[in-house]
C-alpha cells in the first residue's frame, strides 16, 4: 500500500520515481557455515560463542512432513534458522 501510494503521489505531481526490489525468500537457506563461523571468527568473536553457534547449527537434524507424513531424519548442512532472534544478524555477517 505503501508503495502504491508513493508511486501515486509522484505521478500525481509530474514527478519520477524508481522503485528497486530485493527477493531474498531463499537468501538465508544458502548461508554456508563454513564462511559464516570464518567470518566469525575473523571478526574476534569469543571462541566460546562461536563453539556455541557451531554446535547449535552443525548438529540440526529436520524431517519434513507432507500430508500427514513424515520423512527421514537428515542432517541440515547450510542456511541459517529462519525465526531466530540472531538470524538476521548472522545473515548481514
Amino acid at each position: 500500500m505503501i508503495l502504491k501510494e508513493t508511486i501515486e503521489y509522484y505521478n500525481s505531481n509530474h514527478g519520477s520515481v524508481c522503485c528497486i526490489m530485493l527477493d531474498a525468500t531463499k537468501a538465508f537457506d544458502r548461508v554456508q557455515y563454513c564462511k559464516l563461523f570464518q567470518k566469525l571468527l575473523d571478526r574476534k568473536l569469543p571462541i566460546v560463542i562461536v563453539q556455541f553457534l557451531l554446535n547449535m547449527y552443525t548438529s540440526h537434524r529436520t524431517r519434513i512432513e507432507w500430508n500427514g507424513y513424515f520423512s527421514q531424519w537428515f542432517q541440515v548442512n547450510h542456511g541459517i534458522k529462519q525465526g531466530g532472534v540472531l538470524s538476521p544478524v548472522l545473515f548481514c555477517i
